[in-house]
């Protein structure tokens, strides 16, 4: 074979022509309006040609491209289309060209629940004798049939549902419709959507063709069923000889279709919610998708084939492994797909589900981009983070050091109690900034709501919520983010003074996102100053005696510092089960410094460690462990610190202990 045209208007055309694209057969897909050229896919392989084509234009058409006996034409066109397919097969008789038919399977269905006709005309004799609303599904083709039958009261109540395209409005106008009476809508359609147009408009008798499952024919009768709806349904032509997709694809490539084995998942950005704010390009891919996943509020008010309340991983997945019918599905993600998402984990779950998948990720407008928008703020002079779903000690901590230090910062919700958390934060804190809450934004209830920290602590209202906090005092950030003795509560708790402190954490070379560990907390001194440093760093501190737990807590809260963790009990045993860390200082072993030594050698991850040593017999015994401990990096340092006090109208320097301070790797 070496020319073939598929002459196209179903749905069986579409997926012929793709799994002959998929397989690198050449072809040409002929299609009458400019609608149907755009549901076609793309591809090298594909040529498409749109225009309506008589006989004549046809046999003209074949003669052109020089088709002869080697050659196909394939007639894939909708089974009423009687002209049209008496058209294709005397244009390729003329030619001397092969023929193939492809036709859809039909329905089996119970007549005891529809009625039958042979055509239009005798089903809209039958209907004049009838009460009630009408709602014809049968295409826009068969509307001048309808009215020639039908009398002028009964076109009144009649209701047309059509595609959404310039000829078929125009066609429905011509017959004499009222645009009240005109539905223009893409299929395919749900049973719930059908019965909803149902419903909504008050429908007692459904019109349709024998359309097959391709053409939504379960779906129409299911509804009609549920909404007590009589249906009357037009018989198929005279039936025709012809072959399924399969084998009319096992006839052209010499071979039964495996696929190219390639599943096509998208992962789509939806917008705030509005489907007006939904890209072209997000809605083609829903349109063209086998199946729809998302969160319930996402798929609810689609009208797709099939889809799936559900946004785990885990769940899409088994899904997609027990139907392999899915070779094409949408995955929707609220607002943006690359902001905060969701999109990053599912990308790596489905890789290593199906590494051969192909994955595509398309943008969509992101909530925080609408409520900028809403309040005229810009949002790249901004901070922007997330707390929905992931709101912790750690998320809350960077989010009070963005409020701190700029005048704007933008945050996603899950909900109410967010906002009474932010509330409580900024008032703890001192600050006095405002609060924007833009709820169920771009929906019918959008509402943006201004709160000063006082009122978002006691707010209350449901729905979608993103916040914008502005802080117009916001502080200048210190470059040397340290905390000097007078800012922790001490009591009669041994503290790191500062000198030693600050020294100490330098030492320890600490990197975004480091786990560190605290050992011997005192006061909390050396863990809280590490966890200010940057909202990133996760801090443990371990402490043996209850009084110093209970004030390493109070200083947390003094300082409103949230990503560090007390852990009251004596090191080794208390470090099991923690976290392995990246840094430790330790700032007193209780006499176990080798025992303690010894459990952090057993992963195999490099802990650079700081120790302060006081005493001598401390001092002797570090020396000795890094020495059979093979340790790298190694660095001692002697710092002996004096502060100048004035007694009696002198000034006099008073000497601290000094600290041998020992920085190594293991």
């Amino acid at each position: 074979m070496k020319k073939l045209v598929i002459f196209s208007g179903t749905t069986e055309g579409r997926t012929l022509s793709g799994m002959l694209a998929e397989s690198g057969i050449r072809h040409t897909v002929c299609v009458a309006t400019d609608y149907g050229g755009e549901l076609m896919d793309r591809d090298p392989c594909t040529e498409i040609r749109i225009g309506r084509m008589d006989r004549e234009q046809m046999t003209g058409f074949l003669r052109e491209r020089e088709f002869s006996a080697d050659d196909l034409v394939v007639d894939a066109t909708h089974p009423y289309a009687r002209e049209a397919t008496e058209n294709i097969r005397a244009a390729a008789e003329h030619a001397g060209t092969g023929y193939l038919r492809v036709l859809r399977a039909q329905e089996e269905t119970d007549d005891a629940e529809i009625i039958r006709y042979d055509d239009m005309v005798s089903c809209a004799k039958a209907l004049a004798r009838t009460e009630g609303r009408i709602l014809l599904t049968t295409g826009s083709k068969e509307l001048g049939s309808y009215c020639a039958s039908a009398p002028e009261e009964m076109r009144e109540r009649t209701y047309v549902r059509v595609l959404p395209s310039r000829e078929s409005l125009e066609i429905c106008l011509q017959a004499g419709f009222a645009a009240k009476n005109i539905i223009a809508m893409q299929g395919p359609f749900t049973a719930s959507m059908n019965r909803a147009i149902l419903e909504q408009y008050a429908i007692r008798h459904l019109v349709t063709k024998e359309s097959g499952a391709a053409g939504g024919f379960p779906e129409k009768l299911e509804a009609a069923r549920e909404a007590g709806v009589q249906c009357h349904v037009i018989s198929r032509p005279v039936q025709e000889e012809g072959v399924d997709v399969g084998e009319a694809y096992r006839r052209i490539a010499g071979r039964e279709y495996a696929g190219s084995g390639v599943r096509r998942i998208v992962l789509a950005g939806y917008g705030p919610g509005a489907p007006e704010t939904v890209t072209d390009e997000v809605k083609t891919a829903l349109e063209r998708a086998d199946a729809v996943f998302g969160a319930a509020r996402l798929t609810d008010p689609l009208c797709v084939r099939r889809k799936y309340a559900m946004y785990r991983a885990e769940e899409i997945i088994r899904v997609l492994e027990e139907d392999p019918g899915i070779r094409s599905a949408v995955i929707l993600f609220s607002g943006d797909s690359g902001s905060y998402s969701g999109a990053r984990s599912m990308v790596a779950a489905l890789r290593t589900w199906d590494e051969k998948a192909e994955i595509r990720i398309l943008p969509g407008i992101s909530a925080v981009s609408c409520l900028a928008a809403r309040l005229a703020e810009s949002y790249d002079d901004a901070q922007i983070i997330s707390i929905h779903g992931r709101k912790n000690g750690k998320t809350m901590n960077r989010l009070l050091t963005m409020v701190r230090y700029h005048r704007k910062t933008y945050v996603l919700l899950s909900g109410e109690e967010d906002v009474r958390d932010i509330g409580e934060m900024l008032n703890t804190a001192g600050i006095d900034g405002t609060v924007f809450i833009g709820a169920d934004l771009t929906g019918p209830g959008e509402r943006i709501i201004k709160l000063k920290p006082a009122e978002a602590a006691g707010y209350h209202g449901q729905g979608s919520l993103t916040a914008l906090i502005v802080n117009e005092a916001a502080e200048k950030r210190p470059i040397v983010p340290v905390r000097r003795d007078e800012a922790f509560i001490r009591e009669r708790v041994p503290m790191t003074k500062e000198s030693i402190r600050h020294e100490s954490i330098l030492r320890l070379d600490l990197r975004e996102g480091d786990v560190v560990y605290d050992i011997g907390g005192g006061t909390g001194s050396v863990a809280l100053e590490i966890a200010s440093l940057d909202p990133s760093l996760t801090v443990y501190t371990f402490e043996r005696d209850p009084d110093a737990c209970r004030l390493i807590e109070e200083n947390a809260k003094h300082l409103m510092v949230s990503n560090v963790t007390v852990i009251c009990g004596e090191a080794p045993e208390a470090l099991s089960g923690v976290e392995t860390p990246d840094r430790v200082f330790i700032g007193g072993s209780g006499g176990h410094l080798r025992e303690i030594l010894d459990a952090l050698k057993t992963g195999d991850r490099k802990i650079r460690c700081v120790i302060n040593a006081v005493t001598m017999e401390t001092t002797e015994e570090a020396g000795r462990l890094i020495r059979e401990s093979d340790a790298s990096d190694a660095e001692i340092v002697q710092l002996a610190c004096s502060q100048v006090k004035e007694i009696g109208g002198y000034h006099m320097m008073q000497a601290q202990n000094p600290v041998m301070i020992y920085a190594f790797t293991i």
